[in-house]
């Protein structure tokens, strides 16, 4: 069985809604006839950098509170996507490679000389590297995700957006609480709490979790399961209140992550030699078998420190965040999927590619320094300072093998071979000097203007050296020698300006133009010319949205909903130029243009829905970009002259290109949207109380190939998740059983094309990272609180 809902029905759904908001006299008439108390909670957040209530707040905004997070068994960042239709999150190798998407924009790129165009911030404190911010989800308040352009308020590279996770503060009376899961394929998760009071002033929270996970992909070769992880990590505050007048909140953390992910899984071989090697794999859409030696492996190490001190000042708010972080990353993918430490004689590329990877340090400090005015003033505004440092060290080193002298048959071990390596040091250096404002003016008691600006001045530089002689010794050198260094600078002017209308309390309309800015970067990888090199140029982006929030059937029912249009220029990009060898550009201009629908209906005491639709048409348009394998044996010649063609494949030089218009972006579906329904009630006979949930998402067809790879195309699909559960009548224990993707039903989280044994003239080995919630499997949790 599998979970259908057409584009016409999601359509006729998001209609429905905006009908039901449109109608206020119908909604009283409607609440009228009911007894029931039930209501939409109001969510607090802080978007605009001060507390407002969501539904007053001029900016689409998906706010997530701890107990939605719970309720839907969302334990990391990576499944944030299942409860807002508008973010998607792909799969890679490791979280450095790993990326999320709003409204289709992000930046998927095997680099880490740039920023990702959607900023994660935690508790104030914005991330360097979205690698950073795929992290578990303990203890929190809520998690917020902005869309669209933020670069006013959260500046730096927040183009596409911003996830703002929010972790609980210390509370004034003893309190705690503790959770056990247990899932199939060995999962097993453990996190706990405890705050409350240690003076009159001061208090404290300590959170630690631990999660132990076995994987979900067999390797043949050494006998593991492997796409799994150990992860353990701390988070203590204290926060001391030595007057009325200031606040000060001191946090730190640590987590350490041991992981087996993630190789590549065969998804569609071909190759009679290739397939002949990896037996008895069998390349499939359900496969879950690799073959390797066992040194694919990504472990990192985050830790940070910040300070937040809150000051009044009469009514004003004088507001410090001072936060230090550190993340490292040691990974190594094993791209032949071979059982072999020496090479095999293929028909051509490596018989042998085991070693590639490296490290990465980061070290960052950020001071953000805001005045808040008092609210419900004809004029409210924020203003500030921004400072932001990072040193981020990296190294790398890749071998790969072939044969001196080649056996009988492919596939078998090379009688005399040979190893070529190369590996690289590198630095990059950012820093970050702005001047912020927003403020809002209110020309009457209904309508306002908003308008802000952030002026920053980055100055980014780069050093790198590609070593002159092989890693391992007696290896051959697979990359020359080069060595550089280099440093640029930019000073912009983001803004934002916009007008709200206020109907009533329940319900306002706004529309805003804002400019965003991602800076310069270079390419920092090993293939990089490091003499040479001009750095990428700085990603911006103009956008409008229009939208319209309200609340109806006095407070059952809150609607959110947004057109929205963004034009980006010079949109950061990778590029596959060889195999294995991708380079950062730019891709020209993209355009993400749609329209968004959310709800919360409390439909009775013991009934709630939820969910939301997301139409997102996110294309681009780029010259000179790498042609798909499958298209490059047809690659067009053109006569001296000719015009270069569009989306056709064409020679020129000694290899070939592409000229891309209205491509459509990685990752990016029109359609995506999700539907939750829960009921609570009491189980008769007991002192218990029950619950079931079920929730559903939906989303179109996407590519995973900016090159237009018809062969990297997932189609759309459906998932659903099941929970059951009771609670006793105090919540003091709670019981839940959850099934995820009850249909069992496939998908991929990201998919590319194999570099070994595969060329144009043989491009059909394919290879994907599937999700573990790609097949159904079930799981259970306890909780108590005290």
């Amino acid at each position: 069985m599998q979970f259908h809902v057409s584009r016409r029905l999601m359509a006729s759904a998001a209609v429905f809604v905006l009908a039901a908001a449109a109608a206020p006299a119908f909604a009283q008439d409607v609440a009228s006839q009911s007894e029931d108390t039930a209501q939409v909670e109001d969510i607090i957040v802080t978007a605009q950098k001060r507390s407002q209530r969501l539904q007053d707040v001029p900016l689409a905004v998906t706010a997530l509170s701890a107990e939605t997070l719970d309720n839907s068994q969302i334990t990391g960042t990576s499944g944030l996507a299942n409860l807002v239709p508008s973010l998607t999150y792909t799969q890679s190798t490791s979280d450095l490679n790993n990326n999320v998407r709003i409204r289709g924009v992000g930046t998927a790129l095997f680099n880490t000389g740039l920023e990702s165009a959607v900023s994660f911030v935690v508790d104030g404190v914005v991330l360097s590297r979205q690698g950073q911010g795929f992290q578990e989800l303990i203890d929190i308040e809520r998690v917020e995700v902005l869309r669209g352009p933020q670069g006013t308020l959260f500046g730096k590279n927040a183009t596409a957006g911003v996830v703002n996770v929010v972790t609980q503060r210390p509370t004034d009376y003893l309190s705690g609480a503790a959770e056990i899961t247990a899932a199939e394929h060995g999962e097993y998760r453990f996190k706990g709490t405890i705050a409350g009071p240690l003076t009159d002033t001061l208090g404290g929270r300590l959170t630690g979790f631990y999660t132990d996970d076995e994987g979900y992909v067999q390797d043949t070769g050494t006998g593991q399961t492997v796409y799994g992880s150990e992860v353990f990590g701390l988070r203590g505050k204290l926060e001391w209140q030595p007057s009325e007048d200031l606040n000060l909140l001191v946090s730190a953390d640590y987590r350490e992550s041991d992981s087996t992910c993630c190789q590549l899984v065969p998804y569609l071989t071909t190759n009679t030699v290739l397939a002949g090697i990896r037996a008895p794999i069998v390349a499939s859409p359900t496969n879950r078998s690799v073959e390797t030696d066992g040194t694919t492996f990504a472990d990192t190490k985050s830790s940070g420190v910040s300070l937040e001190a809150n000051l009044s000042l009469g009514d004003y708010t004088l507001t410090s965040v001072t936060g230090y972080r550190t993340w490292t990353l040691e990974n190594n993918v094993e791209v032949d999927g071979f059982q072999s430490a020496t090479p095999l004689y293929v028909p051509f590329g490596n018989g042998y590619f085991s070693i590639n990877g490296g490290g990465l340090d980061i070290g960052q400090f950020t001071q953000e320094l805001r005045l808040t005015s008092p609210s419900n003033q004809p004029v409210q505004y924020t203003v500030g300072v921004f400072y932001f440092n990072l040193d981020l060290d990296r190294d790398f080193r890749r071998r790969v093998g072939g044969c001196v002298t080649n056996p009988v048959a492919f596939g078998q071990p090379c009688p005399t071979f040979f190893f070529s390596s190369a590996a690289h040091t590198a630095n990059t250096k950012t820093e970050n000097v702005a001047a912020f404002g927003q403020a809002e003016w209110h020309l009457t008691d209904q309508l306002s203007a908003l308008f802000g600006a952030r002026l920053q001045r980055e100055t980014v530089s780069y050093e790198g050296l590609r070593l002159a002689t092989p890693p391992f010794a007696g290896d051959r050198l697979l990359f020359g020698a080069s060595s550089g260094r280099g440093e640029v600078a930019d000073t912009d002017l983001s803004g934002k300006l916009g007008l709200q209308y206020q109907f009533s309390a329940q319900a306002q309309t706004y529309l805003t133009w804002s400019r965003g800015y991602k800076g310069r970067g270079y390419d920092f990888e090993l293939t990089a010319n490091f003499a040479t090199q001009v750095a990428v140029l700085p990603e911006t982006v103009e956008a409008w949205e229009l939208g319209y929030k309200a609340q109806g059937l006095d407070g059952r029912l809150s609607v959110n909903t947004a057109l929205f249009y963004a034009d980006y220029q010079n949109l950061q990009v990778q590029s596959t130029v060889a195999p294995n060898v991708s380079i950062p550009t730019n891709a020209g201009s993209s355009v993400s243009k749609g329209a968004e629908v959310e709800f919360q209906f409390a439909l009775t005491d013991r009934i709630s829905l939820s969910g939301g639709v997301t139409y997102a048409d996110a294309t681009f348009d780029a010259t000179g970009l790498s042609c798909p394998l499958t298209a490059q044996a047809a690659a067009v010649t053109l006569a001296a002259g000719q015009a270069q063609p569009v989306n056709t494949c064409f020679r020129i030089g000694n290899g070939t290109a592409q000229n891309v218009v209205d491509g459509r972006l990685p990752n990016a579906p029109k359609w995506r949207g999700n539907l939750s329904i829960r009921y609570d009630d009491t189980i008769p006979g007991t002192d218990l109380n029950g619950f079931i949930q079920l929730a559903a998402t939906r989303q179109s067809e996407v590519t995973f190939s900016l090159e237009q790879d018809p062969g990297l195309v997932q189609d759309g699909y459906g998932l659903v998740n099941l929970t059951v559960g009771a609670s006793t009548a105090d919540d003091r224990y709670t019981l839940s059983l959850f099934v995820r993707n009850l249909f069992d039903q496939d998908f991929v989280n990201g998919m590319q094309r194999e570099s070994i044994v595969t060329n144009a003239a043989n491009p059909g080995n394919i290879a994907y990272f599937p999700a573990k919630d790609a097949e159904r499997y079930v799981g259970v949790s306890l909780r108590a609180n005290f």
